[in-house]
């Protein structure tokens, strides 16, 4: 089975959703940000520290080239700009979680801005959202609005792939 792509803004929701997806379509959650953790041995602001957003965007390309030749059957979180800056369509079908910038901010507690290297000026991050609202379009294949509960949001995935797969 191909995997199931999420694409969205910086906590519009995609890991807590795939994780949701996980566990009604027996698949398995790879979160890319986790994963460039785990395997870098940093969070991701210190890899940002360390270098810089072009390096970090070349980690991505080189991890997107290893799931597409090695993971199958899995709902894939992506980081918030790995679509912005790389194709990810091969990696299976992509869903981009639609959500507002008010609920997105409203759910990013200071705890979790904190985390998120681009997060630092509202109004810098308002412009980045308005930016890439465009282009997480024109990568994904369905369109699903962030705007209720994950468990619902999953559902809907679940039910989108499983119609196609018939």
């Amino acid at each position: 089975m191909e995997n199931i792509v999420l694409i969205g803004f910086m906590g519009s929701g995609k890991t807590t959703i795939g994780r949701e997806i996980a566990l009604l379509g027996g698949r398995f959650l790879l979160d890319t940000d986790q994963i460039i953790e785990q395997n870098m041995g940093k969070s991701i602001r210190e890899i940002f520290e360390s270098v810089g957003e072009s390096g970090f965007r070349r980690i991505e390309s080189q991890l997107i080239l290893w799931l597409s030749a090695n993971v199958k059957n899995a709902v894939i979180a992506t980081g918030g700009g790995m679509p912005i800056y790389n194709d990810v369509s091969y990696l299976g079908k992509v869903f981009w979680l639609d959500m507002g910038f008010e609920s997105i901010l409203k759910r990013l507690n200071a705890k979790e801005q904190e985390k998120r290297p681009l997060m630092g000026d509202v109004s810098k991050v308002r412009q980045l959202y308005d930016e890439r609202k465009s282009m997480y379009k024109n990568q994904s294949k369905y369109i699903i609005s962030g705007d209720a509960s994950a468990k619902e949001i999953a559902r809907r995935i679940v039910e989108c792939v499983d119609k196609e797969v018939q």
